[in-house]
């Protein structure tokens, strides 16, 4: 059963949105620069916006079709949309904010609120919380009413990057609960790896692509609408143990360990299985085999699947188990004599990992 099916024309003066396509992940990202459609592509959704032509169906049901004359308003359409600021009614506390147009069991509201952590201001007003506690509301009023799909536009933009980190990592365990489709706008590459299974990419009103994040970059327009945010790499891993004496993180996939920094302080605490490290391209050099007495912690050894030529770089797309992308000139790829197929070995240094984990900090950090 596809999420979403969308084929249809928006004409507006000095803009033309134009999109086929079909959707069939849990979670797909939807990334490309500003005013290339996003938000009306969300808007066509949504039925706040009405196509010159074509039709829209949603978990299978029609809510669009111009030849019909069928235009479900918004509030048949069974979404749950979160807008930007969130819009929260001010004069509802927390509470009853996320009650409105509950339909379910309302120990449900209670669950809800505690995966959000926002259970401690469940009785303040709207004007009493912050920007980080105003969107989490946002979201867990959207998902109480029970929707076919939930619709995120740029939800993080306002608020800075740790904090829209720690609050992309609360809302992992909510979509496995939930199981409910998501469409996520970001700006942010970074962000919307972490949450989504494959991304959609929008430019200049058209679907420049849409797939796996590693896929895409084999594709020409995508690759270069993703490399004007900076390419990154994002891996999700098991965590193994703190060795608080060496100051690392042990962290795995299958037999492959890597060590991060630990950068957790006195009062933080880490309580998660699994955690979405972040590595830059550039930050990975290459070998040709293991190196000996040597200040980088990581050297990993993978296979060569893709070779990606663009001006002078060279992107190397590497299955360690999972993949990795590096960046070495076109000078290194002719002297290392670099093939697809070829054995390779990956290094990087502990410092060059970032990472987001609600566990990284003490929660009540997190407003």
């Amino acid at each position: 059963m596809s999420v979403l099916k969308a084929n249809f024309l928006l004409s507006r003066p000095g803009f033309t949105l134009d999109i086929q396509c079909e959707i069939e992940t849990q979670v797909t990202g939807i990334f490309g620069p500003s005013g290339a459609g996003k938000t009306s592509f969300l808007h066509v959704l949504a039925g706040l916006e009405t196509p010159d032509h074509g039709s829209v169906f949603i978990q299978d049901h029609e809510v669009f079709n111009a030849s019909k004359k069928l235009n479900l308003p918004p509030e048949k359409r069974k979404i749950g949309y979160v807008f930007q600021e969130g819009r929260l009614f001010p004069h509802l506390n927390v509470a009853q904010n996320l009650k409105y147009g509950l339909k379910q069991h309302l120990n449900l509201s209670k669950e809800v609120a505690d995966l959000l952590k926002i259970s401690d201001i469940i009785s303040k007003k709207v004007s009493q919380i912050s920007g980080g506690q105003a969107q989490r509301v946002a979201i867990g009023r959207a998902l109480l009413s029970s929707p076919d799909i939930l619709v995120l536009d740029e939800p993080f933009s306002a608020l800075d990057k740790n904090l829209r980190q720690h609050i992309i990592s609360l809302l992992k365990p909510l979509i496995k609960k939930f199981n409910i489709p998501m469409l996520v706008i970001s700006h942010d590459l970074s962000d919307l790896l972490m949450l989504s299974d494959q991304l959609m990419i929008i430019h200049d009103g058209k679907c420049a692509g849409q797939g796996s994040y590693y896929d895409l970059i084999g594709q020409k327009e995508a690759f270069v609408e993703m490399s004007k945010s900076g390419l990154i790499n994002s891996i999700e891993l098991k965590v193994d143990y703190i060795d608080k004496e060496k100051g690392l993180l042990m962290l795995s996939h299958d037999d492959c360990q890597i060590c991060a920094e630990s950068r957790l302080n006195g009062n933080s605490f880490f309580d998660e299985k699994q955690v979405t490290i972040f590595l830059r391209p550039e930050d990975v050099t290459l070998a040709l085999h293991r190196i000996e007495d040597i200040s980088i912690q990581n050297q990993i050894e993978g296979k060569i699947e893709k070779l990606i030529t663009t001006d002078n770089k060279v992107l190397c797309v590497i299955d360690h188990g999972f993949k990795l992308i590096a960046e070495v000139t076109l000078a290194t790829k002719q002297k290392m004599k670099l093939e697809e197929g070829a054995k390779i070995w990956s290094l990087f240094k502990a410092a060059a990992i970032k990472m987001n984990s609600r566990g990284a900090v003490n929660s009540s950090e997190l407003y």
